[in-house]
């Protein structure tokens, strides 16, 4: 069983969720967000990687963090 985990800012108009865990591939309306903004995906991560991708995440200069940024910006989350 796989388990992934998004770990960006709550979106709640696209249903996303932080710390929200996805057991055997991502629901339909994940994919559909992540069409429509493709680096939701950089920050839906397996499960295992949690603690390594929370850090990059609020580390100024690493890839998760802008992406993090980003969507805080776009979303006014």
């Amino acid at each position: 069983m796989t388990q992934n985990v998004y770990i960006g800012p709550n979106i709640q108009k696209l249903g996303l969720i932080r710390n929200q865990v996805y057991l055997d591939g991502i629901p339909g309306h994940i994919k559909a967000a992540i069409a429509l903004h493709p680096e939701i995906e950089a920050l839906i991560i397996p499960l295992g990687e949690l603690d390594d991708s929370i850090r990059k995440s609020r580390t100024k200069g690493e890839h998760l963090h802008h992406v993090y940024q980003e969507l805080l910006n776009t979303f006014n989350a």
